[in-house]
């Protein structure tokens, strides 16, 4: 099933999807997302409002959306790290990672997906199963326990 939202000028659609939208009648729209159902039954109508109201209090849904991005972040932030020692010859090196690979064994090369520092946050995040506690239909606000 694909779900529209939004809406967007005839000259900033391409010609295809303006086509895509004149056949099944529906304005041209902004964001278009797909949701699989399992049978026929699951579908809607073309051109069909999806309210506040198509969820019910006590349903539980599966919610996605991006995390908080946190830009570059250091190891001990990123990954929990506890850092070098305070002492024992330790110099401006307290927060700092370490060693970045094996000696000669690894053949003295960073393994892939080793733990570093870097840009932390803003992927995708999906939240299973969380129950809808209330709905408001006309505001179209849907309040989730989680």
């Amino acid at each position: 099933m694909q779900v529209g939202s939004g809406s967007k000028e005839e000259r900033n659609v391409t010609r295809p999807l303006r086509g895509h939208f004149s056949v099944n009648n529906v304005p041209l729209k902004r964001y278009l997302s797909e949701f699989r159902v399992r049978d026929e039954t699951g579908l809607l109508e073309v051109g069909k409002t999806i309210h506040a109201d198509w969820f019910v209090e006590g349903q539980f849904v599966d919610v996605r959306a991006n995390c908080r991005g946190m830009g570059f972040e250091g190891g001990m932030k990123r990954h929990g790290w506890k850092g070098q020692p305070a002492s024992h010859g330790t110099s401006l090196t307290h927060r700092a990672m370490g060693s970045a690979g094996g000696g000669q064994g690894s053949g003295s090369r960073v393994i892939p997906g080793k733990k570093m520092a870097g840009n932390m946050g803003g992927q995708r995040v999906t939240v299973q199963s969380l129950k809808v506690m209330k709905v408001d239909r006309d505001a179209g606000i849907v309040v989730v326990h989680g």
